[in-house]
């Protein structure tokens, strides 16, 4: 039977006042730790763009738009990518007038000169060619044994189709972001190429059967370059019950990209893939902690501070409606990255290699009294599963200060990860319209094509040849860094 509260005692009192602020603590704890996850999204964290919710891009579109100082259109220096006269053209067809614009007098077979010229860029109709290799058989007068010319490399069997459309067909169903029977439809109704859907997944896979040379020149060259991205992105994978998630990596140096996919996201597949356990340069990655164990045989570190500056605005969002004492850290570390930036920006365009030191000592001061400062705001503060989030990445940014600036001391360094993330956009636009990969294998031949023809595309090799060259069992190599 409860005891009525009138008749507690005043220690009994006291001590159901603490046990309901301890209850009442705990539950604001759980309540900002619900809105933190309700409120992430693509700006204020590490997640995708794609899984942003209607709330996420209601939020956006309120955002008020930075106007720009530019103008809008190509800038100055420029160099625009639009049709470019041709001072010798393919074909010449001369318009002349039949009548006279004036009295309607006849002028078939008056001689004039050319006032007006409009060059136009077109395809002729295509039409499927059908070649058909007669091979001759001859015989010796002196021993009287028959020779037959041997069939030409990569034709087999009474009909086959040849290497352009092979190349163009691979082309379609490994870069065209479409399913193997959109892409065998597609041959057919623009290039009179009515090839079926076992011939397309075929070629996809002969492709992928001739670049294992290409990959393990790749990976060496990725090795050997001073400055390496790498990153990682789920993706989902069809399983027997439900779909699952594969995970979809990218290395990138300069012109040199790779693509890999694995089952899992760890040391197993980072080691397997075979390029962090050789590399020796400077590393640029996010902060997950997979890289942690390569740091030691780097030359250096660079996080990327795109990927801290959403944290950064994560937690200035969690503490919106707290204190303004707690929130006033997350500010100031986001103006030293953002003016760091801009100091390296306009060095580098100055022609400097480095920054005066005492511009560099004053941003990093600014950045260490800031994270210092949220630390201490944020060490004893609620939170329902370990460490305040704030906390916890003021002391994450503390500690990897090196790797954070690691842009402002060293030029070659870039600020954020952009040059591998941008490439998994792919990634993300194959899983739109497919939905997922049948298997990782498949998956992780995808990725080898996109790797090649990537590559290749950078190196300025066109991915047709790229292909022809690869179906016909000399694929094209990276150059080796020296």
């Amino acid at each position: 039977m409860t005891r009525d509260p009138a008749s507690w005692s005043r220690e009994e009192l006291l001590a159901a006042l603490a046990e309901r602020d301890a209850v009442i603590a705990a539950l604001m704890a759980e309540i900002e730790q619900l809105k933190r996850r309700v409120g992430m999204d693509s700006s204020n964290s590490s997640l995708p763009p794609g899984s942003d919710g209607p709330a996420a891009r209601a939020k956006r579109a309120k955002k008020p738009k930075k106007r720009s100082p530019r103008p809008r259109g190509g800038q100055a220096g420029h160099e625009g990518h639009a049709l470019a006269w041709r001072s010798v053209p393919d074909q010449i067809t001369l318009i002349t007038p039949t009548k006279c614009a004036g009295c309607g007098h006849r002028l078939a077979g008056l001689e004039g000169k050319v006032t007006a010229r409009v060059q136009v860029f077109d395809t002729p109709p295509v039409k499927l060619q059908v070649t058909e290799y007669r091979m001759v058989t001859v015989c010796c007068r002196a021993c009287r044994r028959t020779t037959r010319a041997a069939t030409p490399r990569g034709l087999t069997g009474p009909c086959c189709y040849g290497p352009n459309v092979r190349a163009a067909t691979a082309l379609l169903a490994c870069a065209g972001h479409m399913s193997i029977e959109r892409a065998a439809d597609l041959m057919g109704v623009l290039l009179d190429a009515p090839v079926s859907t076992g011939f397309t997944g075929g070629l996809v896979k002969r492709v992928a059967g001739q670049l294992a040379g290409f990959e393990a020149e790749l990976k060496n060259a990725l090795r050997a370059c001073p400055v390496l991205h790498h990153d990682e992105t789920p993706a989902r994978v069809a399983g027997d019950d439900a779909d699952r998630l594969l995970y979809v990596y990218t290395a990138r140096a300069g012109k040199l990209i790779w693509f890999g996919a694995a089952a899992g996201r760890g040391h197993e597949q980072l080691d397997g893939f075979g390029i962090l356990p050789g590399y020796r340069g400077i590393l640029v990655r996010d902060d997950y902690t997979g890289y942690a164990k390569y740091d030691r045989h780097l030359a250096g570190v660079q996080l990327c501070c795109a990927h801290l500056l959403r944290s950064l605005r994560g937690i200035g969002e969690l503490d919106l409606e707290g204190s303004r004492v707690q929130r006033c850290w997350t500010e100031p570390v986001m103006s030293a990255l953002t003016d760091a930036k801009a100091a390296v920006a306009k060095a580098r365009t100055d022609g400097a290699t480095t920054l005066d030191q005492e511009l560099l000592d004053g941003l990093r001061a600014r950045y260490d009294k800031a994270v210092a400062w949220g630390i201490a705001t944020n060490v004893h503060r609620d939170w329902p599963s370990g460490r305040h989030p704030g906390y916890t990445l003021a002391k994450r940014l503390q500690a990897r200060a090196t790797q954070v600036w690691r842009f402002a001391v060293d030029f070659a360094v870039p600020f954020t990860n952009n040059p591998a993330e941008q490439p998994q956009r792919m990634v993300k636009l194959q899983m739109k319209i497919g939905g997922c990969w049948r298997s990782v294998r498949t998956a992780a031949r995808y990725c080898l094509i996109r790797s090649y023809l990537g590559t290749a595309r950078n190196h300025g090799i066109h991915p047709l040849d790229a292909l022809r060259e690869a179906l016909a069992g000399t694929p094209w190599m990276p150059p080796q860094n020296a």
